[in-house]
């Protein structure tokens, strides 16, 4: 059974400076995804470099409740991702605990929830999260999407920059990890991003894919 975040203020206090891992941010004034629904992937092109011949790092993900729209759109993201991580590194989606626990490269699995209501708001600026996230002790950790505050701003899109940070890379100053969204920035993961997840994993650029414009 999987847990539906009620009041996301009483999920903050549990989680002390989780705003300081990972999240994507809306102004309070609005911005264009208020207006305008991009189509991820729609007319770009990744680049296809030789995949690993065996995962380096499995990464899992538990998807908690959520509609079928939204599920299929978190598993784009998922599966975007993989593509860009080339088999080097895998997101794969477990249905239990128990199922992540017999992999030892990762015995805890980050979890995605939703939450209702519109989200913390940020210092400093006028801004409001989308989603954050924050990792536990050990291994695994927390993802919560705001889904009455994504609107129509693509969900595909936020999961997507979250991820990024699931990986362990922070803000970058445009692009998928840029802190705030706009739907021309987080459409598609970018040489920038892959950039940094390489680096973070001692592996070189051409080894993974990125969205070429």
């Amino acid at each position: 059974m999987y847990l539906r975040i009620l009041t996301s203020s009483f999920l903050l206090s549990l989680l002390p400076g989780c705003m300081e891992s990972g999240y994507l941010v809306t102004s309070l004034a609005g911005d264009p995804g208020a207006a305008v629904r991009p189509a991820q992937g729609a007319g770009l092109r990744y680049t296809n470099h030789r995949p690993a011949a065996t995962a380096e790092e499995i990464v899992p993900l538990r998807i908690g409740s959520f509609t079928p729209g939204h599920r299929a759109k978190i598993l784009r993201a998922v599966n975007e991702w993989n593509g860009a991580l080339n088999g080097f590194v895998r997101f794969t989606i477990v249905e239990d605990s128990g199922a992540s626990a017999a992999n030892a490269r990762q015995s805890r699995p980050w979890s995605i929830m939703a939450a209702e209501g519109i989200g913390p708001r940020v210092v400093p600026g006028p801004t409001i999260a989308l989603a954050h996230t924050q990792p536990l002790p050990g291994s695994g950790g927390l993802m919560i999407v705001y889904i009455d505050r994504i609107g129509t701003r693509d969900l595909g899109s936020v999961v997507m920059h979250e991820l990024g940070h699931v990986l362990g890379i922070g803000h970058g100053e445009k692009g998928l990890m840029a802190a705030l969204y706009h739907p021309t920035d987080q459409q598609c993961i970018d040489k920038a991003t892959i950039t940094a997840v390489a680096a973070k994993r001692r592996l070189t650029v051409d080894q993974l894919n990125w969205c070429e414009t």
